[in-house]
């Protein structure tokens, strides 16, 4: 097992399963990442060193210490090279190996999505639908108020110090009525408060349209699922009435059919340039 073994580039860093393999969970985009401050969907982790110490020690993931890894690239002759000129001023060891990984990781951020080069004026070729939808989502889809842009995760601004996490109700398979909350407890299991139960950190929406399935279980496999979860009323709109500390308004958005395509197509505009050409490949 590497990273890229959950985190595949050509999936902008997903790997397109519910779950990943051996995983409880979904495995999410690596893009942008150098703009959040929690890792994992429970925020077990503070920092990407921490959160690469927790995968490589993990018995159902790395299964190893970092100590192994430095003696890998101790032995291998181009990763000796690449990390003593990469890091000159630094000794060799666990934490350079540990920094090497965070730093490539920090680089994955490509600010030149469609919304990007409309944004900067590099071009103005947003469709109406395309900016109606931008404006359903900071407005009455109330999509803004959990997903902040500029990295549209849940990083929450002005100081972008402290990562929100929300109980949508997701549930355990799809159900439009008398659905039944996923089992898994979130953040709950980090820390043990009562009132955290099925809460989990808000991802970022870059390169949505290629990292589906969605939600922390993979229940829902593709956007216009999603929107339609939001737009019942999420958990309580499809039946889950019984978790009080749900996040969402109970009361359904009302989008029109349009509205909601003009959702999705702004949601795509956010797909990295390197990923556009290959949106209708059979790899997605």
């Amino acid at each position: 097992m590497s990273c890229a073994t959950c985190h595949v580039d050509q999936l902008a860093f997903t790997d397109g399963l519910a779950k990943s393999k051996d995983q409880k969970r979904n495995s999410p985009s690596l893009t942008y990442v150098a703009y959040q401050n929690n890792f994992f969907y429970d925020k077990r982790s503070g920092s990407l060193e921490g959160q690469i110490i927790n995968v490589v020690e993990n018995e159902t993931e790395f299964h190893t210490d970092v100590s192994k890894l430095l003696q890998v690239v101790k032995q291998n002759e181009g990763y000796l090279k690449s990390i003593t000129t990469l890091y000159p001023d630094q000794p060799l060891n666990e934490s350079t190996v540990r920094r090497s990984i965070a730093d490539y990781l920090r680089s994955l951020n490509s600010w030149d999505s469609k919304w990007d080069r409309n944004l900067r004026g590099e071009e103005s070729s947003l469709t109406s639908s395309e900016i109606n939808g931008f404006n359903l989502f900071m407005g009455r889809a109330q999509c803004a108020t959990c997903h902040f842009a500029p990295v549209f995760n849940g990083t929450i601004p002005p100081d972008f110090t402290e990562t929100e996490i929300e109980h949508l109700g997701t549930p355990a398979t799809i159900e439009n009525t008398n659905a039944t909350i996923d089992e898994d407890l979130g953040v709950y299991e980090v820390y043990q408060t009562e009132s955290r139960k099925h809460f989990f950190k808000t991802p970022s929406l870059r390169n949505v349209e290629i990292t589906s399935p969605y939600m922390h279980n993979g229940v829902y496999s593709t956007l216009e699922q999603v929107i339609d979860f939001y737009n019942r009323g999420g958990g309580y709109g499809i039946g889950i009435t019984d978790q009080e500390y749900q996040t969402l308004p109970p009361d359904p958005l009302d989008l029109t059919k349009q509205e909601q395509t003009d959702l999705i197509n702004f949601l795509k505009t956010l797909t990295d340039q390197r990923y556009e050409s290959n949106v209708d490949q059979s790899i997605y």
